[in-house]
């Protein structure tokens, strides 16, 4: 009696540590419903992305080394996955310095709640597959290698991106592009990074090449927070975006852009920047194009561009080859703008473009009206944080009526 009053109690102490997820899926023998971690996590889901499962219904396999390949490494847990549906978790704290991307099959789970974990150089290439969640892991790209820290590409489809530390990488910190859809990002933190993100990708000099296999993309992004970094947060063309109560804070060179008949509903997010503060960029930031470049320089007016003006990013390109390609499109998107916050110096740029184009959510979502509030509150949860974050009380959307 006495021994398993020892046991309650350490279990206890272990839920205390680690917000109960630790103890709940230790008494789980397969990551379903029941399981009390694996409903936690899945009831945060919202957005295009709502419909990721991951790997519910399948196996917990546990990350035992922070090595990069190997026995008990995450490499061999994913390469492990592709049999079926796997929830992927970490036995401890490790930070694991990658020689390669790692590639994530369908039907996966990386959760590292719980754990602090942390992929060093490299990332994670979602390419192709389908029901993909990645929560609560921190990647560092430092700057070493033209690499993504989240690439969500090849007609790859629901995907849940979630309290993530995404910073230095050389090429982007995430994409979502060729063909991908039903993606939601949710409470990540985005910084020190230069590109920062991109919803789809010009591949062709002809702009709407691909426009037919790239406009199906449909992405939420909601309580994400973009600090110290320089541009592309996000730039979006063709697909459909949702992006409600993020937090913009101190781009060197712009906020977001929106181009090329992107139809985006912007409400609720949050823009601050102060045009005094002292520059915390490199002396460099490597590109794609073998181009060193610093924006230090635009601090001073980047207040003004919390957004590029509609369109612009791809106007020049749009106005050279229109002869040649008869375009018919629109160079602009097609965008709704709705109570959105400008803190500090920052001001606002972008107005609504024919919001009759742009979306009605489908979906029933926690709205949260912006505030200074609300924007403490993202600073303190976004990212690969520990602890409960607690959701919106409020829901609105056209799927709240069901």
């Amino acid at each position: 009696m006495r021994a398993g009053k020892k046991i309650s109690a350490w279990l206890m102490a272990l839920a205390g540590l680690y917000g109960g997820a630790a103890a709940a899926s230790g008494q789980c023998a397969t990551p379903d419903e029941q399981c009390p971690f694996v409903a936690e996590l899945l009831q945060q889901r919202e957005g295009y992305g709502a419909k990721a499962t991951g790997g519910l219904g399948g196996k917990f396999v546990e990350v035992t080394s922070d090595r990069d390949s190997g026995p008990g490494t995450l490499r061999a847990a994913l390469k492990q996955a592709r049999k079926g549906p796997t929830w992927i978790r970490f036995a401890s704290d490790m930070t694991i310095v990658l020689d390669s991307q790692l590639r994530v099959p369908s039907n996966t789970t990386i959760d590292g709640r719980g754990k602090r974990v942390a992929l060093i150089d490299d990332g994670l290439g979602v390419y192709g597959v389908q029901n993909v969640i990645l929560t609560h892991l921190t990647i560092d790209g430092r700057l070493n290698r033209l690499t993504q820290a989240v690439n969500v590409a090849n007609n790859s489809r629901d995907v849940w991106v979630d309290h993530m530390d995404l910073s230095r990488m050389s090429d982007r910190l995430l994409n979502v592009k060729n063909g991908s859809t039903d993606v939601t990002i949710s409470w990540t933190k985005f910084h020190n990074s230069n590109k920062v993100m991109l919803l789809n990708n010009i591949t062709s000099k002809d702009l709407f090449h691909n426009y037919d296999r790239d406009s199906i993309a449909r992405v939420t992004l909601h309580h994400n927070y973009f600090f110290n970094t320089v541009q592309r947060n996000p730039r979006a063309q063709f697909g459909t975006f949702h992006l409600f109560n993020n937090l913009v804070e101190n781009w060197d060179f712009y906020g977001m852009s929106f181009s090329l008949e992107a139809k985006a509903l912007v409400e609720g997010n949050i823009f601050n920047n102060d045009a005094q503060r002292q520059c915390v960029e490199p002396e460099f930031f490597p590109t794609v194009e073998g181009i060193n470049v610093n924006y230090c320089r635009y601090i001073p007016v980047a207040p003004k561009r919390s957004a590029l003006e509609n369109g612009e990013s791809d106007r020049g390109a749009y106005e050279k080859r229109k002869a040649q390609h008869g375009y018919t499109r629109d160079y602009k998107a097609f965008l709704r703008l709705k109570d959105n916050l400008y803190l500090g110096d920052a001001k606002p740029v972008l107005q609504d473009y024919r919001p009759e184009a742009a979306p009605i959510p489908p979906y029933c979502y926690g709205y949260e009206k912006p505030t200074k509030e609300l924007a403490e509150k993202i600073r303190k949860f976004a990212g690969n944080t520990s602890g409960d974050t607690p959701l919106p009380e409020s829901r609105t959307g056209a799927g709240c009526e069901k």
